[in-house]
């Protein structure tokens, strides 16, 4: 079949949808109709990633689990998989003791839809910060990683129902000065803050 002359539109109708919906081929990228049902799927996805990151750094249990389903698995946190459930009883206690202070930020988000767009495979890069004191020395904890996620829609939720935590590099390095200034530290749940206050 001669389709030299055929329109990109055609040729995505011949193909049929992509596996995937975004960011490999750029053939299928141009043909892809992004269309606000995706577009608020993708924003559900982008707000459990960031109610995670708020919910660590503010040590708020409810924010980290609005991200995930009930009994959703976390991978590679720890020798065993864990429900999300025994994760925030003990990973937000495990942080409130060892750091005074921490930041999650997340980045390069590519989401892959399966066929039948009931769920979605997530890669996300994290980077985080973790300050220690010991001694009177503080230390700066870098983390730098990813989080792949399998997203699952249930009941018109998109969250997460697996994640695996992937190191890329990590480093702790002493912080022998700060910055001065008058502002306030940030808080956790708890604490006074203008998040909840």
């Amino acid at each position: 079949m001669d389709t030299s002359s055929w329109s990109t539109e055609d040729l995505a109708h011949e193909r049929g949808p992509p596996t995937r919906s975004v960011g490999i081929d750029s053939a299928s990228v141009v043909a892809y109709d992004l269309d606000m049902t995706t577009a608020e799927v993708t924003q559900q996805i982008h707000n459990a990633l960031l109610s995670y990151c708020r919910g660590i750094d503010r040590l708020d249990p409810v924010a980290v689990a609005a991200g995930f389903h009930p009994g959703a698995e976390l991978r590679d946190y720890g020798a065993d998989p864990m429900s999300i459930e025994t994760f925030v009883d003990h990973a937000l206690a495990s942080l409130r003791q060892r750091f005074s202070a921490t930041q999650h930020r997340i980045s390069n988000t590519s989401i892959d839809f399966d066929r039948d767009a009931t769920g979605a495979l997530v890669e996300t890069y994290v980077l985080a910060f973790h300050v220690s004191a010991s001694d009177g020395d503080s230390f700066l904890h870098t983390f730098n990683g990813r989080y792949i996620d399998r997203f699952e829609e249930r009941d018109g939720a998109w969250k997460i129902a697996m994640r695996t935590l992937r190191n890329d590099w990590s480093k702790i390095e002493p912080v022998d000065r700060t910055m001065g200034g008058t502002w306030v530290a940030s808080g956790r749940l708890g604490d006074s803050d203008p998040l909840w206050d």
